[in-house]
């Protein structure tokens, strides 16, 4: 058996040192989320994540709010859609490193 790893394509880490870190995930988390796609299109262009996370983040919290803009937010469902988008994504910005090892 091989592991998964042996044959691994070499990834570029995403964080130079741990307060790199700190300070993206303090800014997402400041931003209500609304600054997570950027992150992750750095993290995409770095090959840490596929490029459909931004996409997949941009839809969420962008197009959550304009929804809300045109069809109304009688219910007040935006609010929730963001605050579990900024949780979600604060945590995957968290752990974006956490599998590199020197010399991979």
């Amino acid at each position: 058996m091989s592991d998964s790893y042996v044959n691994a394509p070499i990834r570029a880490r995403m964080y130079a040192n741990i307060w790199h870190k700190v300070i993206w995930v303090v800014v997402v988390v400041l931003s209500a989320g609304l600054l997570a796609p950027p992150l992750f299109f750095i993290a995409a262009k770095k090959r840490v994540v596929s490029m459909i996370v931004p996409i997949i983040y941009a839809v969420l919290i962008y197009g959550s709010a304009v929804l809300a803009s045109v069809f109304g937010n009688p219910k007040n469902w935006v609010g929730g859609v963001l605050a579990i988008t900024m949780i979600v994504a604060a945590v995957h910005a968290a752990i974006l490193d956490t599998d590199w090892k020197p010399g991979r």
